[in-house]
């Protein structure tokens, strides 16, 4: 996909999320793990209410065996108004939201921009 970014314009950062959900859920299923990840969106959204930034939080992958799972978060940025602290900070609110719904993160990285999604 491609889109025309311009120095004043928002553009959705996304970032992967991979680990898994907690041990212990044996009950754990794709819409049990998909709704925990609806209340994380929601938390971000009031969170961030007063920037103006979006957030998308999908299951882009979930193995019901082992728990694994993948997730792809977006967020609204200002690329010539946000630095990285602000960035970060983000970042951090997305992990901890993460963390208060039982995922257990291995790791997570940058994906790429994309346009604005408010």
């Amino acid at each position: 996909m491609s889109f025309r970014e311009s120095i004043t314009s928002a553009v959705t950062r996304y970032y992967v999320f991979n680990g898994l959900f907690r041990e212990g859920e044996e009950q754990m299923t794709f819409e049990t793990a998909d709704a925990y990840l609806i209340e994380v969106s929601q938390t971000l959204e009031s969170e961030f209410a007063g920037t103006a930034r979006a957030f998308t939080v999908e299951l882009d992958t979930f193995d019901e065996e082992t728990h694994q799972t993948e997730i792809i978060v977006g967020f609204t940025i200002w690329p010539y108004e946000d630095d990285e602290s602000e960035e970060a900070l983000i970042v951090s609110s997305v992990r901890d939201e993460l963390e208060k719904v039982g995922f257990v993160r291995d790791d997570d990285y940058y994906l790429g921009d994309g346009p604005d999604i408010r």
